[in-house]
């Protein structure tokens, strides 16, 4: 009798698997489609386009070496300093970023920029809302550069 259990409760397992791994394989999807449009953002400087995935209410957090404190505002403020046309220096702008975690209902990812004056990461926190994946937190940190000669 216990072989039977076993065996039925292993052949259970077994045929999930396959839904649990997709729903998975789905998340990171969705959460990589999120990032590629917060990097078109990024790269128009629009924030139309920013907040498309990025909540409103959500929160943006740093540290500021320049005014040496603590920086927090809502998204919808910070993506307010996007001017909606691409930088002026765009192309020596270079970012790229890592999905570290994906979960049923939360996600994080990694995003280094490396630009003439600045050396950044940012880390953003995705929940899924309503069964569409946005972001919900921004925490950056950041170094200046020097101008360049």
């Amino acid at each position: 009798m216990n072989i039977a259990i076993r065996t039925l409760c292993l052949s259970a397992a077994l045929a999930l698997l396959p839904a649990t791994v997709m729903a998975q394989t789905n998340d990171r999807a969705a959460v990589d489609q999120v990032m590629q449009t917060m990097m078109r953002g990024f790269e128009a400087g629009d924030p139309t386009i920013i907040l498309q995935v990025l909540r409103k209410d959500g929160v943006v957090v740093g540290y500021s070496p320049v005014t040496k404190g603590m920086m927090q505002v809502s998204a919808e403020e910070w993506a307010k300093g996007f001017p909606g046309a691409p930088a002026a220096d765009e192309d020596k702008r270079h970012r790229k970023y890592e999905i570290l975690d994906v979960t049923p209902h939360g996600a994080l990812v990694k995003v280094s920029l490396d630009y003439p004056r600045w050396d950044g990461v940012d880390y953003l926190g995705l929940a899924k809302i309503d069964g569409k994946w946005m972001i919900i937190s921004k925490s950056w940190t950041g170094t200046s550069k020097p101008a360049a000669p």
